[in-house]
């Protein structure tokens, strides 16, 4: 073997195990939030596909709530413990395909399910069949919470918190106010990450363009100035909402968590 195929073969072995460590995995979410009904169907638990799927994942060990129960403490003060789980129907001829993902707080698939599926005829059968050879990958992840890797409170500070009075809100405009300057104007992209994941945001006209940095650059959003350019509107999926820069160049990005409806608080870290 040339000494170039060893060299490339220990890069490829390098990216794989540095892209393994860095992947999350489901034992590090505390709880699983079902939604009363999935994008593809027309009624809340149609099929009994919601309950069957709260059932499923209660049955291999996951703790999990329907969207709207009364959830326990901790995880209505992060709602970045839980995943969300979805189920997808994909097409097919003469057979219902079904996949179960379990999303974060951020949308980030961090499982889907082998495709579950079914040549039944009856819609109910048909469903419920290909949701249950669906969650049969499921049940090999033999699902256990670790809780050494618990994820931090969605705020950077007390000042970051969920916005419940005028006081609070005077004292995030100031803290806007006094640290929106800190932000170098003299670069053309900045370089940010949230969750491990790498951002970048190129200035336009209209304040910056979002991108992932993924195997390629992609755009996800638009950062728009407000009238006082000392906040910004943020137009960019899951990740819309309000936002600013802090003293340390970071940007705080304030939105609605989907799993809970909660304010929360982002923070791209500067690099």
């Amino acid at each position: 073997m040339s000494i170039l195929r060893i060299i490339i073969l220990g890069l490829a072995v390098t990216f794989v195990f540095n892209k393994s460590n860095a992947q999350k995995s489901v034992n590090d979410y505390k709880y699983v939030i079902i939604p009363k009904k999935f994008e593809f169907l027309s009624k809340e638990d149609q099929y009994q596909l919601n309950s069957m799927t709260k059932f499923l994942l209660n049955k291999y060990g996951f703790q999990t709530f329907m969207q709207g129960d009364d959830f326990p403490e901790d995880l209505k003060l992060n709602g970045c413990k839980a995943l969300m789980a979805n189920v997808q129907k994909n097409s097919g001829f003469l057979q219902t395909k079904l996949v179960v993902e379990l999303k974060d707080c951020n949308a980030n698939v961090i499982f889907a399910s082998e495709e579950g599926k079914s040549r039944e005829k009856e819609f109910r059968k048909a469903y419920q069949q290909a949701l249950r050879n669906a969650f049969k990958s499921i049940g090999t992840l033999n699902y256990s919470y670790v809780g050494d890797k618990e994820q931090p409170v969605p705020a950077t500070s007390s000042s970051n918190t969920a916005v419940t009075t005028s006081d609070n809100k005077a004292i995030s405009t100031q803290e806007n106010s006094a640290t929106v300057n800190q932000v170098d104007t003299t670069k053309k992209t900045l370089s940010y990450t949230l969750n491990e994941e790498a951002y970048i945001f190129e200035k336009r006209d209209y304040g910056f363009e979002m991108f992932k940095q993924e195997e390629q650059k992609k755009s996800i959003g638009k950062i728009y100035k407000s009238n006082s350019n000392k906040s910004f509107i943020v137009k960019a999926g899951e990740l819309s909402g309000t936002g600013y820069f802090d003293s340390y160049g970071n940007f705080i990005l304030e939105r609605i968590n989907p799993v809970n409806d909660k304010l929360i608080s982002d923070t791209f870290a500067r690099q």
